[in-house]
């Protein structure tokens, strides 16, 4: 006697959250390029408002020496599936920074708080190594040469354009330019820069716009060099 088929039963699978998660594709600022950096999930997309992404330099320059800077960049506004970001800080690696002290040489650390011409603010620290250890007259010197020529600097440029030229080495050179005249200096790092707060109306920029400047910023990105100084 033929034996009745069985009743094939389907195991329902599970679904996990993951399955209704949404994918957006983050942008860098347009001053840095605006390019694609990340993609990060959310249930909704006005969830990833605030949600910070941290790459290195070299993610937009594709340089090698650049890969001891991190960035961090908060998102701020989302159109579609594309997530816009502000520039929210950067920091030296730990590594990095440790191997910059030598033995026989002076560190000078400068933290100084600066408004840019546009309302933004940032603070600043950076680090000078001098050559030979020297006095703390000559540590007083140099401080002081270099606070004055970020405050300077900082008062002509806007948030955007110091921004760019701190995390490109731009400012490092005028730094070192300015305080070896007091005492012989092997190098100068911005060390870290913290946003405290955007400028007047800052908003995330359309894709759009970005575009525009994506020809011509990641010439200039590949082009600056970082730590460059001897």
């Amino acid at each position: 006697m033929a034996q009745a088929p069985q009743a094939v039963t389907q195991q329902r699978i599970p679904l996990g959250k993951w399955a209704f998660k949404k994918w957006l594709t983050v942008h860098a600022p347009a001053f840095l390029g605006g390019q694609a950096i990340a993609e990060i999930p959310v249930d909704e997309p006005s969830k990833a408002i605030n949600r910070n992404v941290e790459i290195t330099l070299y993610d937009l320059t594709k340089d090698l020496t650049h890969i001891n800077v991190k960035l961090r960049f908060k998102v701020s506004n989302v159109d579609g599936d594309r997530a816009f970001t502000q520039f929210n800080g950067m920091e030296l690696t730990r590594d990095y920074v440790r191997n910059l002290i030598r033995r026989g040489s002076s560190k000078v650390m400068i933290i100084k708080d600066v408004t840019t011409k546009d309302g933004g603010k940032l603070r600043m620290e950076v680090l000078a190594i001098t050559t030979y250890r020297c006095t703390r007259t000559h540590k007083h010197l140099i401080r002081k040469s270099i606070m004055d020529m970020l405050d300077k600097i900082s008062q002509e440029a806007d948030f955007n354009t110091l921004v760019r030229d701190s995390i490109m080495g731009k400012l490092q050179v005028e730094f070192f330019n300015v305080a070896k005249k007091i005492y012989p200096l092997r190098k100068v790092e911005i060390i870290k820069i913290k946003v405290l707060a955007q400028p007047k109306g800052m908003e995330a920029k359309p894709q759009a716009e970005a575009a525009k400047v994506t020809q011509e910023v990641p010439q200039q990105l590949t082009s600056g060099q970082t730590g460059n100084m001897q």
